[in-house]
């Protein structure tokens, strides 16, 4: 398992846009009625044995689970039918199974389950991990479209080498006689709905980004680091800081499971991050590190948030025409 925002899953597989989207978003999150301003300042440990039920500031800023279904739901039935006026048949692929962390917060400071280690070590469960390949590979099986087609979803916003391959017709913006809209279906779509691809503005996801390299740098988290590596140090594991035994190489997917080692040290590591409440105190400095970025960037977050709420309203009347 990681904790980093940038790579939650280390098992191999490569998640899809959509699907990591909504894996990321937390479920516990404010009302979207609610003000942002007033959700950025009360992030709050709900309980220190369930980060999942843990909180940031930017997740105001942010769809919850359900609204970013809500989002590619819209965004799919808006793609279909402009397809459908192209006379293309198309499905869109089914959501892939959960995998990994509950969600953004649930490992974003590392493991805490020990008796999820004890079996698994730093590693998903491996029947997550086998229906979740499953379902990658039965995707890569569906039907694919022809070249042509696959610019009349995409637009021109597809690998330079699918458009070397397109007919002469879809080179010139066309296809069957008709204009390809600009970015193709999933580029009309996304207009329709307005606001930022999975509901989430640039400068959210960079904040977002920003606050959890910056939270390793508080001084109250180093510390916090060298408690628990002195912690590990007496029970036999060298390691500077928590995330340098999650990443540690060894420690890798194997048909054979978990090492004893990586569940000797995954154990270990559980024990001294409770002693030293590490998580808590890392959580602590990055709600800090939000809450400033939400007071330099009120403004702008504001707007985001009117749009991502006007994009909801939008997507939620989608859904509901015939």
């Amino acid at each position: 398992m990681t904790s980093s925002p940038h790579g939650i899953l280390r098992t191999g597989v490569a998640l899809a846009v959509a699907a990591l989207a909504l894996s990321a978003c937390s479920t516990g999150q404010r009302p979207a009625d609610a003000a942002p301003e007033a959700a950025a300042t009360t992030a709050a440990v709900r309980s220190a044995a369930d980060p999942s039920s843990w909180t940031l500031p930017m997740q105001a800023y942010r769809p919850t689970a359900e609204q970013a279904r809500t989002l590619a739901r819209a965004e799919q039935k808006l793609v279909g039918r402009c397809l459908q006026e192209f006379g293309i048949p198309w499905k869109p692929a089914p959501e892939l199974p959960p995998i990994g962390p509950k969600n953004m917060l649930d490992w974003r400071y590392g493991i805490h389950d020990a008796e999820m280690s004890a079996k698994f070590g730093y590693q998903v469960d491996p029947a997550q991990q086998a229906r979740y390949d499953e379902a990658l590979r039965e995707a890569d099986a569906r039907p694919r479209l022809s070249d042509d087609q696959q610019l009349v979803l995409g637009g021109t916003d597809v690998p330079a080498e699918l458009l070397r391959k397109v007919g002469p017709e879809a080179r010139r913006g066309y296809y069957e006689g008709r204009r390809i809209p600009e970015g193709g279906c999933f580029g009309r779509a996304r207009r329709t709905l307005g606001g930022s691809a999975q509901g989430v503005s640039p400068l959210v996801q960079r904040l977002t980004n920003e606050s959890y390299p910056a939270s390793m740098e508080d001084p109250l988290v180093k510390a916090v680091f060298a408690r628990w590596s002195a912690c590990m140090k007496a029970k036999g594991f060298a390691y500077p800081a928590p995330m340098a035994a999650n990443d540690d190489p060894r420690f890798r997917p194997r048909s054979e499971g978990a090492s004893r080692a990586e569940i000797d040290t995954a154990l270990a590591d559980i024990a001294c991050r409770a002693t030293h409440r590490v998580a808590e105190v890392w959580h602590a400095a990055e709600v800090r590190i939000q809450r400033a970025s939400v007071a330099r960037n009120a403004t702008a977050l504001a707007a985001d948030r009117r749009a991502l709420d006007a994009s909801l309203r939008e997507a939620a009347d989608v859904l509901a025409r015939p």
